[in-house]
């Protein structure tokens, strides 16, 4: 049986109870038939089951979820999409490979980066720095260069190095500056150098200096980190609710569309809605409408003092700030959306947050749709494959179904059996046989009782011997709740329906 009929709960049972009663047709190769005209009464199926039984098979995107108060609840989830800092940690760059030119003892290079960054902290993960200069006049010279604004375990960035006489240039080796703390200065970096004469012991100068950073990489962040939106992928839930819907309605009272975001980048980030909206099985798009897709929504961030730590935000949409309601009545079979990320959305450059290497900031979405509500002439369809064509000796064969619902739903259910090329040839049932009767409710939706259905269904040997090319059966089943569909009812995990299924037989031999 194809698994995506347990994704629809009354397909599978009264689906698999009806292909039970055909495959067991296999037994009449054993009866060991010895009386013409015999007729035989075989017990084909007996069992009981929950809505939550015939809901178990989900692909990994839909589980079940039994609410506190044990209503059954369907969620489908999104796949995670996230922005991690490996995506935005190239704020250095800039100043990768670019020659700064010194050109005084103690000079402030401007520290700008785009976007309205302002670094108060970088701890670097990687970085190089080397630089050059030319000596102008002959005699040792030894050269002492310092950087105030890196510091490593309380200690400022300084080296020096002697030159003998006769040196007119100088190419000094890369120094490694990883995991040194940049500290810069009313956004600037200062570079101070101290060229020493040891013969007269005298100060001098030098030219064409120039100093260079490489493979600039921090490992921490801190300060006012700018608004540069951070671009999420685009992701799409797969709602198979409805996947065998052909029409009539279903309504849930309180389905919610959940945005859980994981923070870990330490400032103010608000949502930023692109694309939001349900696609229907008519094939319409239906855009969720709420404040807070306009206005976006806060999600909350590590302080300072909390570096390292993930922060959580749930929030819901739900039938009071949002028309979600209306929307996912109208059969939906997905949700598209598409949400990114604005760091800062209010400019307040006091406000100063920090961000690591590892920080990432993850979306997930997912529907909860709780079974309570009402359905009306809900009708779905699907197909089972079947063979009759070694039975040639059965006169008739009548079903026999007992039902004892516990469960709020009531079932219409046809049988048509095809043959190869999709011609109908007979159904199963004349007329469409309600297999079950919706178990009765109160005005809050709950069941007050249980009800009994039996149902009947005769196959002669003319129609038995019509339907034996048949190579398909197309199983239509209507579905209403309690009332046809007015009142809304509860489904809970403990409700179930009980059921036996029996067939008798005539054969001659």
């Amino acid at each position: 049986m194809n698994q995506r009929n347990l994704r629809i709960y009354s397909f599978l049972l009264f689906g698999l109870l009806l292909i039970v009663a055909c495959t067991r047709l296999d037994d009449l190769d054993d009866l060991k038939v010895v009386n013409y005209d015999a007729e035989f009464a075989i017990p084909l199926f007996s069992g009981s089951a929950s809505f939550q039984d015939v809901l178990e098979s989900f692909d990994e995107e839909t589980f079940l979820t039994i609410l506190p108060d044990g209503l059954i609840q369907i969620n489908y989830s999104g796949n995670v999409v996230s922005q991690s800092s490996d995506d935005i940690f190239d704020l250095l760059a800039d100043y990768n490979g670019l020659p700064i030119p010194v050109i005084d003892t103690m000079m402030g290079v401007a520290f700008d980066l785009p976007n309205n960054i302002d670094i108060d902290i970088a701890i670097l993960k990687t970085g190089l720095i080397d630089w050059g200069y030319q000596i102008e006049h002959e005699g040792p010279l030894e050269v002492t260069v310092t950087i105030p604004n890196l510091i490593k375990d309380g200690e400022v960035f300084t080296t020096t190095k002697s030159h003998v006489a006769g040196l007119l240039a100088s190419i000094h080796p890369l120094v490694d500056i990883s995991e040194y703390t940049l500290l810069p200065t009313n956004d600037s970096i200062f570079i101070r150098y101290q060229a020493f004469r040891p013969n007269d012991g005298f100060a001098d100068t030098l030219t064409n200096f120039f100093l260079r950073f490489q493979d600039l990489k921090a490992s921490y962040i801190e300060g006012y980190l700018g608004t540069e939106v951070y671009e999420l992928p685009r992701d799409t839930i797969e709602i198979d609710f409805f996947e065998n819907w052909t029409r009539g309605e279903v309504t849930f009272e309180d389905p919610k569309l959940r945005l859980q975001v994981d923070n870990g980048f330490g400032f103010p980030v608000r949502s930023q809605a692109n694309v939001l909206s349900i696609l229907t099985a008519d094939g319409d798009s239906l855009g969720l409408e709420s404040e807070f897709i306009e206005d976006g929504i806060d999600f909350d961030f590590p302080a300072l003092n909390e570096v390292g730590e993930i922060k959580t935000t749930n929030f819901i949409f739900d039938k009071d700030n949002s028309n979600i309601k209306e929307i996912l009545s109208a059969n939906p079979v997905s949700v598209d959306y598409d949400f990114d990320a604005i760091p800062n959305p209010d400019n307040d450059t006091s406000i100063r947050g920090f961000m690591t290497d590892t920080s990432t900031f993850k979306v997930q979405v997912e529907v909860e749709l709780p079974i309570h509500g009402t359905a009306k002439d809900f009708v779905a369809r699907d197909t089972f494959s079947v063979d009759f064509g070694e039975y040639d000796k059965v006169d008739y064969a009548e079903f026999k179904l007992i039902a004892d619902n516990g469960i709020p739903v009531a079932v219409n259910l046809q049988a048509y059996f095809a043959d190869g090329a999709g011609q109908i040839l007979d159904s199963l049932f004349v007329p469409a046989g309600n297999v079950l009767e919706a178990a009765p409710v109160d005005g809050d939706g709950e069941v007050m009782s249980r009800t009994e259905t039996v149902t009947f269904s005769t196959i002669n040997s003319t129609r038995f011997e019509q339907v034996k090319a048949a190579k398909n059966i197309y199983i239509q089943a209507v579905f209403s709740t309690t009332n046809e569909g007015t009142v809304p009812v509860k489904i809970y995990s403990t409700q179930n329906v009980d059921f036996r299924m029996g067939m008798k037989i005539g054969v001659t031999e």
